[in-house]
């Protein structure tokens, strides 16, 4: 618990606080945190309104609050934006609450890094094949006059920065750190390190502590609310296998997907900030396997669908006529004058004639010998099923729980694909570091 001699409650720029007093703010190990403050309000009308319409309009962040707050060591935290409950209200003082995602502040001085760098730490150990901490030490007439300690840790060389895990002595925590480089800079590294621990791991892994190190002992510090919860599957998991068991496969793997998380750009050429849309399509694997046959049917094949328009946009379908006819046959359909929305349809029904859906490039991908013949069969059996309102039984079936199987599989399989895809795009784009003027 932080003990906050003064806190606000903050509405639009540039305004005066709404609220100010004193509170605390709650960090909870298994929970959000939360703040709550015994509060006086600036004009109380005016405050009462804006509780109100913050209720009204939860969407619009222009009537929501933000959350600040002073340490009693001096300690400034920010806690970004918040929705407020009123409690008892006494003598002009309110009691207000309301949940924190995220704490931030600053940091300077002594203990703070200077390089320009990122340190995380994650919450609990995470099941990542790295070498154990180990203790030595030398006993002379059964007296120990030597003890000395040295962490085991996992190093990984992607493009231009090194990135170390490592455990703490308690093994309660994993540790990641990294310095920034033209090709991981700050604020994206410390989201990208991330990225591919959620598909290794099927599940859904945040750090609950970043350091965002400026250098020259400068830092950000952002504490987030605690991580999912361990997985208690091998369904979500890219690579079918318990992770401490894979050794360097996993790792191989990890500097792959963070290869191209890295070497991603948008529309407009930027960096993602935001997770990357296949990791994104993990997320809802991992919390996918929490739920039913039913729920997870759907999104298996569903994520299928959006692998394959990804690795595989509009792919032309080979077609069984003359291309003059066709061309001759497209010029008579859009030159036709009667009822547009008719013209449209079949115009429409005709390019999905000549463009190769989603079952002709599973189909396709089958005869290559790439995906297997039964992992097409239980994707267009589950997809149209359960799709289509046909209810997955909920219990244990053993030729459905083959068909759920063979989907699984064919989720990872096109995964990979994608990944090799993208690994192809990114290898003629030149690293920054090797660019003139980087």
């Amino acid at each position: 618990m932080i003990e906050c001699p003064h806190m606000e409650l903050l509405g639009r720029d540039h305004e005066p606080p709404v609220f100010t007093g004193p509170g605390h703010i709650t960090i909870n190990p298994d929970t959000c945190m939360r703040f709550v403050m015994h509060a006086t309000p600036r004009d109380g009308s005016d405050a009462f309104k804006r509780i109100v319409q913050a209720q009204q309009h939860p969407y619009d962040y222009r009537h929501q609050f933000r959350v600040n707050a002073v340490g009693y060591g001096g300690t400034e935290w920010s806690g970004g934006w918040t929705s407020v409950t009123l409690g008892d209200v006494t003598d002009d003082v309110w009691r207000l609450s309301g949940p924190i995602r995220s704490l931030h502040t600053g940091a300077e001085g002594f203990g703070v890094a200077e390089d320009s760098s990122v340190e995380l730490v994650y919450d609990r150990e995470l099941r990542l094949p790295i070498p154990m901490n180990m203790v030595r030490t030398v006993v002379r007439d059964g007296k120990q006059v030597l003890e000395s300690r040295s962490a085991g840790s996992k190093i990984v060389k992607v493009l231009d920065v090194e990135i170390e895990f490592f455990r703490d002595a308690e093994r309660e925590h994993l540790w990641a750190v990294a310095r920034t480089s033209p090709n991981f800079p700050h604020p994206h590294l410390e989201n990208w390190i991330s990225e591919p621990l959620n598909m290794l791991l099927g599940e859904i892994v945040t750090p609950r502590l970043v350091a965002r190190n400026f250098g020259g002992g400068r830092a950000f510090i952002t504490l987030h609310e605690a991580s999912g919860r361990p997985a208690d599957s091998l369904v979500a998991t890219i690579l079918r296998e318990d992770p401490l068991g894979s050794g360097d496969g996993l790792w191989s793997l990890y500097k792959d997907i963070l290869t191209f998380v890295a070497m991603a750009r948008d529309a407009d050429g930027g960096r993602n900030f935001e997770a990357h849309p296949l990791t994104r399509f993990y997320w809802e694997i991992i919390q996918a396997t929490k739920g039913s046959n039913w729920v997870l049917c759907m999104t298996l094949a569903s994520v299928v669908e959006g692998l394959t328009k990804l690795t595989y946009p509009m792919a032309p379908q080979e077609a069984n006529w003359p291309e003059e006819d066709i061309r001759s046959l497209r010029e008579a359909i859009e030159s036709w004058k009667g009822n547009d929305h008719l013209r449209g349809s079949v115009l429409n029904y005709f390019s999905r004639r000549t463009t190769k859906g989603l079952a002709g490039v599973l189909r396709s991908l089958t005869r290559e010998g790439v995906i297997s013949k039964p992992q097409t069969k239980a994707w267009e059996t589950l997809r149209n099923s359960s799709m289509h309102g046909e209810m997955v039984v909920p219990w244990s079936d053993q030729e459905q729980d083959a068909q759920i199987n063979h989907l699984v599989e064919l989720t990872h399989r096109m995964a990979k694909l994608y990944i090799e895809s993208e690994l192809g795009k990114a290898a003629s784009i030149p690293p920054l570091n090797d660019m003139p003027n980087a």
